[in-house]
């Protein structure tokens, strides 16, 4: 996962999530490690080639400079001799075209000597920031990780008040329901005796009621029944 790339997941609490953090942290520092290690190697080759180079640059002088002695060889026999000039001559061209060859050979690794240096100062560089931004991911995972801390205590705070609030309402709804359920046995209790006292009055009537019907059958049949007597009422 590249570290530039990775998002940080919203914690429950407040900030982002403690995991994510720690990931994008290792994981920046894996890669700050492993670009660390190519450098390293780079550098390493660089100044493998770069002592390659000074050695035969070194060489390249040791031969100009041979070279050089045998061009003034050269030139000695050349103001001695007139025969030898044309071939001191000659002589002399080909070892300068050889020098020219060299100098430009030279050049090409001074260009060379200054590219690995640009390398080197590129690592030192990149070593620095990969510190740099190593200890801001640091502070910015205690920062984060503070924060949680505070807003977990914040709320661990609200929820025992709020826990308290609640039991102090369940303690004055048992009140209540106790003093409803009380009322409603006592209303109850009134309702029961009432019922009984109706029902002890409907036997009395179906006992007059029957007294009343077994005298109508032993009257005579020309006699006038009497009215019924009036119902009691409940």
């Amino acid at each position: 996962m590249n570290p530039s790339e990775s998002t940080f997941r919203t914690a429950v609490v407040g900030g982002f999530n403690r995991q994510d953090v720690l990931n994008y942290i290792e994981a920046s520092a894996r890669q700050s490690k492993e670009r660390l290690a190519e450098l390293r190697k780079e550098a390493d080759t660089a100044r493998k080639e770069a002592e390659a180079a000074q050695k035969e640059n070194q060489e390249l002088r040791a031969r100009t400079a041979a070279l050089e002695e045998e061009a003034e060889e050269l030139r000695g026999l050349l103001t001695g001799t007139t025969a030898g000039r044309d071939t001191a001559q000659s002589a002399l061209s080909q070892l300068q075209a050889e020098a020219e060859e060299m100098r430009k050979e030279l050049t090409v690794l001074r260009e060379k000597c200054a590219q690995w240096e640009q390398g080197a100062q590129a690592y030192a560089d990149l070593k620095d920031r990969t510190a740099t931004i190593e200890l801001e991911a640091r502070r910015r995972a205690q920062a984060i990780e503070d924060q949680a801390a505070e807003r977990a205590r914040l709320v661990h705070a609200e929820t025992e008040q709020l826990l308290h609030q609640v039991q102090a309402g369940y303690a004055r709804l048992r009140e209540d329901v106790g003093a409803t359920l009380s009322h409603a046995s006592g209303e109850l209790g009134r309702v029961d005796k009432a019922l009984s006292q109706v029902l002890t009055e409907f036997s009395e009537h179906d006992a007059a009621l029957e007294r009343l019907l077994a005298s109508c059958r032993e009257a005579p049949p020309k006699k006038e029944v009497p009215d019924p007597l009036p119902l009691e009422d409940a």
